[in-house]
C-alpha cells in the first residue's frame, strides 16, 4: 500500500526516494528503460546486483524469417497498419509489438525467430550491462540474438556470475523428403549451469553429458566453489532416444540435430514448497529431466572460471533396482566454508491439503545439508510436512521453509536452524497463519524474503518484504523502513549483503508503453497505468528513524489490478484513524 500517490513517471525521474524519517532509501535499478518489468536476482558485498529483464524494448528482428519461416503475414497482414514497410523491417509502435508479440507466443514453432523472455543484467545503480549466458554476437544483427534466456543467480564482487541459460538458437536448414527446405530453428541444448568469469561465459557441465546434459548453478562463495545440481545419470529410454536421432533410417524426415532437440527439449523450474508438486509432472520438469537422477553437484572453479574439479551428493536413500522414478538434490546456497544446503527427495508422498484445495499426494522433500561428502537430512521430518533449506551464511546459520498445517490448511513457515549448536527456530510471520519464504541471510545473521500481510483464505495473498534478525528475533514489514513519500510497493526481499543493502522487487504504477518503450496513448489522447514490477536498492541510512505515516482521506486503500482484495481486510484490522507506524516488529 502506498503512503501518498507520487506519479510513477516522477518518481522514476527522480531516481532515489528517501526522507530524512528513514531507515532504508530505495532505489530502482537503471533497467526501467530496458524492459516492462524487472526482477531482483543477488547482490554482493561489492554492491553488484543482478536483476532479470522481461520483455525487452527494441528486440532485433529477422524479416526474412518472419515472412519466409512463419505464417505472421497470411494471420496479421488485415491488421497491421503499414504491412508493406513492416516487410521491409519499418515498423509502427503497434506493428512491432505486434510481430514481438507473435514470436514470443510462438517460441516453441518448428521454425521462426525466437525470442527471449528474460535476460539478466548486471548493475550498480548508474549503469547496466548484459550477461549474455550463452548466447552469441551475430553478423545478422551485429549484436546478440537475444533468443537465449539467461537466469543469473549469484555474483562475487561483480567479477564472477553464476546462473542458467538456455543454449544458443540455431538455424538448420534441412531438406525434406519431397525436396523442400525446412528451416529448423531450435536451442542446441538444455538448460545449463555457466560461470561468467572476466565477462567470459563457460559452461558448468554436468556430470553425465548425454545429449548434453543438464545442469543449474545456484551460488558461488569466495572460495570460487559453486552450488547447484546435474544430471549423473538417464534412464536406458533417453539413450535409446538418442541412438534413433543419430540413425538415419530410425528418425524419420528430420535433421539430426532437431530429433535431438525433441529428446532434450522443455522448460525447468523448482518450486518452493508453496507449491504443489509432484515428481512426474512435467510442469516443472523437462522430459529427459524426468529420465534422469539429478544431484547436487559443486564445481570448483579457479580465475579464469575453468573447473577444476566437480563433487556431486547423492540421494538421502537407495531407489530399488526396478523403481524408475525421477529422484534428486539439489544444492541451493553454499557458505565459505564448503557447505552447501538446499533439498531432496525422500521416495514418499505425501498428502497435503493447500488454500481451496482438497488433500493431494506430493512427493515428499526434505531440506539437506551437503558436506564432506554426505548428504544429511536437516530436520525432523515428523514435525513437518515438507521442508526446503533456501540459504546458509558463514556463522552456519540455515534458512528456509517448512510446510506445516494451521487449522487444516498448510502454508510454509519460516525456519533458521544452526549447525553447530542444532539450535532451530519457526518464527511466525505477520500474523499466525502467515505465509513466509526465505530467500536469503547474510553474515550479520539477518534472513529477507517475503510474507504475507493479509488474513483471507484465499490461494493468493498479498505479500510484503521482510526482514527476520536471529539475534533480536525482530520480524519487520521493510514497507514501515522506507520514508512516508515512497511509491514502492516493497513485495519481496530477494537478497542482502553483508552491509545489509538489499535488493528487492517492488510494484509501483507506470505507462503502459509499446515495445519501443514509447507510451500507449488511448482513444482519449491519455496513457494508462499498469502495475509494473521493478527490482529495488534498499540502502541503510546512518542515523536514520522510524517514520510515522499519515495517509490522507482521499488516499484510502484502493484494489489494486490484480491484486487480492485481502489488502483492505488487512489494513482495516491494523490501522486507526488512519495512522500507521512504520515499524512492525513481531516476536
Amino acid at each position: 500500500m502506498k503512503r501518498t500517490q507520487l506519479a510513477a513517471a516522477v518518481l522514476l525521474a527522480t531516481g532515489s526516494v528517501s526522507a530524512l524519517a528513514a531507515t532504508y532509501s530505495v532505489t530502482p535499478l537503471p533497467l526501467q528503460d530496458t524492459g516492462r518489468n524487472n526482477f531482483a536476482r543477488s547482490i554482493d558485498d561489492a554492491g553488484k546486483m543482478l536483476s532479470v529483464v522481461q520483455f525487452e524494448y527494441n528486440p532485433s528482428i529477422d524479416v526474412e524469417q518472419l515472412a519466409e519461416d512463419t505464417t505472421f503475414f497470411t494471420q496479421f497482414a488485415e491488421v497491421l497498419e503499414e504491412e508493406e514497410n513492416a516487410r521491409q523491417g519499418v515498423f509502427t509502435d503497434v506493428d512491432y509489438t505486434t510481430i514481438v508479440n507473435y514470436l514470443l507466443q510462438n517460441s516453441t514453432a518448428l521454425q521462426g525467430q525466437k525470442l527471449a523472455n528474460f535476460r539478466t543484467y548486471v548493475t550498480d545503480t548508474q549503469d547496466a550491462s548484459l550477461v549474455p549466458g550463452l548466447d552469441e554476437i551475430t553478423d545478422k544483427f551485429d549484436d546478440y540474438t537475444q533468443s537465449v534466456e539467461v537466469n543469473g543467480r549469484d555474483s562475487l564482487n561483480g567479477n564472477f556470475i553464476v546462473g542458467d541459460s538456455t543454449g544458443l538458437v540455431v538455424l538448420d536448414p534441412y531438406e525434406n523428403n519431397s525436396g523442400d527446405t525446412i528451416n529448423y530453428t531450435y536451442s542446441e541444448s538444455a538448460q545449463q549451469g555457466f560461470v561468467q568469469a572476466s565477462g567470459v561465459t563457460k559452461v558448468l557441465p554436468a556430470v553425465d553429458t548425454t545429449v548434453g546434459g543438464f545442469s543449474s548453478a545456484r551460488a558461488i562463495n569466495a572460495n570460487l566453489q559453486v552450488a547447484g545440481f546435474s544430471t549423473v545419470s538417464f534412464r536406458d529410454d533417453v539413450n535409446q532416444a538418442v541412438e534413433t536421432c543419430l540413425d538415419d533410417e530410425l528418425r524419420g524426415d528430420q535433421s539430426e540435430g532437431r530429433c535431438l532437440f525433441t529428446v532434450y527439449n522443455g522448460d525447468f523450474a523448482v518450486p518452493r514448497i508453496s507449491n504443489y508438486f509432484i515428481n512426474t509432472s512435467t510442469n516443472y520438469l523437462p522430459g529427459f529431466v524426468l529420465r534422469s537422477e539429478v544431484n547436487a553437484t559443486i564445481w570448483q572453479i579457479d580465475v579464469n572460471g575453468d573447473v577444476v574439479s566437480t563433487e556431486t551428493y547423492p540421494l538421502l536413500f537407495d531407489p530399488s533396482e526396478d523403481d524408475e522414478r525421477h529422484y534428486f538434490t539439489y544444492a541451493y546456497d553454499i557458505n565459505s566454508q564448503g557447505i552447501a544446503v538446499g533439498e531432496g527427495l525422500t521416495g514418499d508422498r505425501v498428502t497435503i491439503t493447500r488454500p481451496n484445495q482438497s488433500g493431494l499426494a506430493e512427493s515428499e522433500r526434505v531440506a539437506t545439508v551437503f558436506r564432506d561428502g554426505e548428504t544429511i537430512e536437516l530436520l525432523p521430518r515428523d514435525e513437518n510436512l515438507l521442508s526446503q533449506a533456501i540459504a546458509i551464511n558463514d556463522e552456519n546459520w540455515v534458512t528456509g521453509a517448512v510446510l506445516r498445517s494451521q487449522s487444516g490448511i498448510a502454508r510454509s513457515r519460516l525456519f533458521v536452524y544452526n549447525l553447530d549448536t542444532q539450535e532451530q527456530r519457526y518464527p511466525s510471520g505477520f500474523f499466525l497463519s502467515a505465509g513466509v519464504t526465505a530467500n536469503a541471510i547474510n553474515n550479520n545473521n539477518i534472513v529477507v524474503g517475503k510474507a504475507d500481510v493479509d488474513v483471507t483464505s484465499d490461494t493468493l495473498r498479498e505479500t510484503a518484504a521482510f526482514m527476520y534478525n536471529i539475534d533480536t528475533e525482530e520480524f519487520i514489514d521493510l514497507n514501515d523502513l522506507v520514508s512516508c513519500d515512497n511509491s514502492y510497493e516493497l513485495l519481496e526481499a530477494v537478497d542482502i549483503n553483508d552491509d545489509n543493502e538489499i535488493i528487492a522487487n517492488a510494484r509501483i504504477k507506470a505507462t503502459s508503453k509499446y515495445v519501443t518503450g514509447n507510451d500507449v496513448i488511448n482513444s482519449d489522447g491519455e496513457t494508462d497505468e499498469v502495475d509494473t514490477i521493478v527490482a529495488v536498492k534498499l540502502s541503510p541510512i546512518a542515523n536514520g528513524s522510524i517514520d510515522e505515516c499519515e495517509i490522507p482521506e482521499d488516499e484510502q486503500p484502493f484494489e489494486r489490478s490484480g491484486a487480492s482484495t485481502g489488502w483492505l481486510a488487512l489494513f482495516g484490522l491494523l490501522t486507526t484513524a488512519f495512522i500507521r507506524r512504520r515499524l512492525k516488529i513481531v516476536k
